[in-house]
């Protein structure tokens, strides 16, 4: 994975996910605070109370962090389902946007105040892992240390098919494994657009709205859940939500991803978005 310095490596907050072994890629230069990555969003806790065991190992920002997101509109960062529920959001989880690192308190933190999430999903087959959290400025919010903040566009074309070359960010683990730790500096992993159906261990195990996408270089892992997967042609489109998989950076493997397009999860986004805030749950 290259380094974006306003994101680090994908890691999947569910499971983990699975994609081919690799190094990290290089991180995104944020020497002035600016990225090519302005939609990358991190949600994270907002406790304090770490115990001297947790802190004898890892540091706060690395406990605190627990999945990535897109800013797709003001106010609205998408994510998969397993990212945030009432209990997380009752607990003080926010968003961070405007940073590529996530170990300094930099860029721009909102208070999450609601969430939609898919009123299907299912948290041990992975179905329907999309959410949505929408955020608001408070007493914490400081906007000056902020780089840039814009929301990407939504794809509106045809399903993508094998072959499509895309892309993820995020700050996820390094390597496979329980409690490893998530990674400071934002980064980005090329990838292409796989058939599950290729992957023995996704036998019956995926759906239609759900892709699989490799790379023989490097991978998305545990805490890059929820990020961004991006296509790029004339302009940069959100084609995907990290989701989950298999372990990370094994061999001939792939990560699974939601997908986002004509056919799949535009409805259910712009509906999500314009209910009532009272609604916390969507078919």
């Amino acid at each position: 994975m290259r380094t974006l310095l306003l994101f680090a490596p994908l890691a999947l907050c569910l499971s983990s996910a699975a994609l081919a072994q690799a190094e990290p890629g290089p991180p995104i230069d944020n020497d002035t605070t600016e990225t090519n990555v302005p939609w990358q969003a991190q949600i994270y806790s907002s406790n304090t109370n770490w115990t001297a065991t947790e802190l004898a190992n890892r540091e706060e920002w690395d406990l605190a962090h627990k999945c990535g997101g897109t800013l797709i509109a003001t106010g609205w960062v998408l994510t998969a389902a397993h990212c945030i529920n009432a209990e997380r959001i009752r607990n003080g989880h926010r968003v961070r946007l405007g940073s590529a690192t996530i170990d300094l308190e930099e860029g721009a933190t909102y208070r999450i105040d609601r969430m939609v999430r898919h009123a299907y999903y299912d948290e041990k087959r992975h179905y329907y892992d999309i959410a949505l959290v929408h955020y608001v400025a408070d007493e914490e919010t400081d906007e000056a240390d902020a780089g840039p903040i814009e929301p990407i566009e939504l794809y509106d074309g045809p399903p993508l098919d094998p072959g499509a070359k895309v892309y993820a960010t995020g700050w996820g683990q390094a390597e496979e494994g329980k409690g490893k730790g998530f990674q400071p500096d934002l980064t980005e992993v090329d990838l292409t657009v796989a058939d599950c159906a290729s992957f023995p261990e996704y036998a019956g195990e995926t759906t239609e709205y759900q892709l699989c996408a490799t790379s023989p270089e490097s991978d998305t892992c545990t805490g890059d859940s929820g990020g961004p997967l991006v296509m790029e042609v004339d302009k940069p489109m959100l084609v995907g939500v990290v989701s989950w998989g298999h372990g990370c950076y094994r061999e001939n493997s792939a990560g699974v991803y939601i997908r986002i397009d004509q056919q799949h999860f535009r409805d259910w986004i712009d509906r999500a978005m314009a209910a009532d805030p009272s609604i916390s749950e969507m078919r």
